[in-house]
């Protein structure tokens, strides 16, 4: 069991907690006839089921997610549609039930005087205004992100305005270094994916955020998900769920498969790893052989280096108040970490930590925020990471045991509300600079170094797939970048803007093209990137 007495205040709010009722049972304070409520109970239903599947994206953690002032001014038949099963929010809607649809609606489109005794409870039950249903006694951390004053920035945001969906191509685009290149459309059909990985036979899978593990063979999808994964995923907020897939070194002849996810604990999550035997069809014999004890941890991404150990990324809480964001500098605490293992889950007994007193032994590095990115330099045989900062800041790191990368206390971004991370000089002793800083941001996902003969302009580049610049839409891309003998960054270059994508993840196929994923809900898709014809 790790320690947990780093926070004094922590018993004081785990006491109070304990003697606090939940806002959404506390019916007797809201009643006011017996129409009104119904009323009340089922908005505060609702609230309940806010609080653990939307606030996560709605209160700070997407910038492009309405807060929820906002969403107290939509109708009931926007919020409905949006609901629905071909409405905007179609991916979220299936992680409720009918009854908990029906309670969030009511809660969202609550009348301002539901609303107002709804806020008349709540202060009742948490006059301190401390959000206790965000502290739990066992836990010195909020286990759901608070919103803090620098995490909303000041003025009112504008409409979201959604990626135009994408032609039936193919697309023509040119290079600096490689021109003539077509970009074609593989497979459509997927939602909310996460990561691609090759099998040897060059089928192609896929995870989605919701729990599916998607094949493609010889350019078609498998309307069918791949049976034997985990049974249960927790789906809190877009840093959650089920993110990636990793071979083992030795697949051809062992057929272990690597797959990272959120396990349900509660109404809360918690970062896994889990692994089993593909047989072909299917995988079989699928255990946990790694469960953190922490909640509120963010995304991961892995991949195995070249002495067989398993590395993988846990991201820290990317907003909230210092005792969310700065779980990345306690060392007991997965959040913000990398981690190594064993190909079984065990930790190896040469990790930077092993045996020091108040460190997580799986612990590899610590400071970083959140991870969407891991890949293998195979030219010095170092991990690569990329890393999304808060508004600026973006950080491609090379990952070296023991190191300390800094967040949140060192960072080249901004808070949200506009005042800088870390003043005017971003930098600490015992804390590593990144070696490639963005400002303005570039939500950096999934990378990977070009190695193939089928672009020989683009040998030694490392393509970065990017999400937005700047925190604005429809301004997704690939990233290439230009290295020197010494990897020093010597240009870059964007690739793909003009479609206007999400890129979550780009890989390198067996045979030596790229393929990219696009990370637009219930219209995603996966790209092949090769020569022109």
């Amino acid at each position: 069991m790790r320690l947990r007495s780093r926070f004094a205040a922590a018993s004081v709010l785990a006491l109070a907690a304990c003697t606090s009722a939940p806002a959404a049972t506390d019916t007797a304070s809201l009643a006011a006839s017996p129409a009104t409520a119904a009323a009340a109970s089922t908005a505060a239903a609702g609230q309940q089921v806010y609080n653990t599947f939307c606030a996560a994206c709605h209160n700070g953690g997407d910038e492009t997610a309405p807060e929820l002032a906002k969403l107290h001014t939509f109708s009931k038949d926007r919020v409905s549609t949006a609901l629905s099963d071909a409405g905007l929010m179609s991916l979220q809607s299936k992680m409720l039930n009918t009854e908990q649809r029906a309670h969030v609606i009511s809660f969202i489109t609550a009348s301002p005087a539901t609303l107002k005794q709804l806020a008349a409870a709540s202060e009742s039950d948490d006059p301190a205004g401390l959000n206790r249903e965000a502290y739990r006694p066992e836990y010195p951390y909020p286990v759901r992100r608070i919103r803090d004053e620098r995490d909303s920035a000041d003025g009112e945001r504008p409409a979201a305005w959604p990626a135009p969906p994408l032609g039936e191509g193919p697309f023509r685009l040119e290079s600096w270094e490689q021109r003539n290149i077509q970009v074609s459309i593989v497979t459509r059909g997927v939602t909310t994916p996460r990561a691609i990985e090759f099998l040897p036979d060059n089928a192609i899978l896929i995870t989605e955020r919701a729990g599916a593990l998607r094949i493609i063979r010889d350019g078609k999808l498998d309307p069918r998900p791949i049976a034997g994964t985990p049974e249960k995923v927790a789906v809190l907020g877009t840093g959650t769920g089920f993110m990636d897939i990793a071979l083992h070194p030795d697949f051809k002849t062992n057929g272990l498969i690597y797959l990272s996810y959120h396990k349900p604990r509660g109404d809360l999550g918690s970062n896994a790893i889990w692994r089993g035997r593909w047989d072909g069809t299917k995988i079989v014999d699928g255990k946990d052989i790694f469960l953190s004890d922490d909640v509120d941890a963010l995304y991961s991404r892995m991949m195995f280096g070249p002495d067989g150990k398993l590395y993988f990324t846990i991201g820290c809480p990317g907003v909230g108040t210092d005792d969310s964001i700065g779980r990345a500098q306690h060392p007991d605490d997965f959040a913000g970490k990398t981690i190594r293992l064993n190909d079984d889950g065990t930790v190896p007994q040469d990790n930077p930590f092993v045996g020091k007193k108040g460190y997580n032994p799986e612990i590899f590095t610590l400071g970083h925020r959140v991870n969407l990115g891991m890949t293998l330099n195979p030219w010095t045989k170092e991990f690569w990471v990329s890393e999304h900062g808060p508004q600026g800041g973006d950080e491609v790191n090379i990952l070296r045991p023991g190191q300390n990368y800094g967040w949140p206390v060192v960072s080249d971004g901004r808070y949200y509300a506009g005042p800088k991370v870390s003043g005017e000089m971003p930098v600490h002793d015992g804390m590593t600079r990144p070696h490639i800083s963005y400002v303005p941001s570039i939500a950096p996902g999934g990378m990977v170094f070009y190695t193939g003969d089928k672009f020989p302009g683009w040998k030694r580049n490392l393509f970065i797939g990017a999400m937005r610049m700047s925190n604005s839409p429809r301004s997704g891309h690939i990233e290439r970048i230009v290295f020197n003998d010494n990897w020093e960054v010597v240009r870059s270059e964007i690739l793909l803007l003009d479609l206007h994508q999400r890129i979550r993840d780009v890989e390198q196929s067996p045979d030596g093209y790229l393929y990219a994923i696009t990370d637009e809900g219930a219209d995603s898709v996966l790209l092949r990137i090769e020569p022109g014809k």
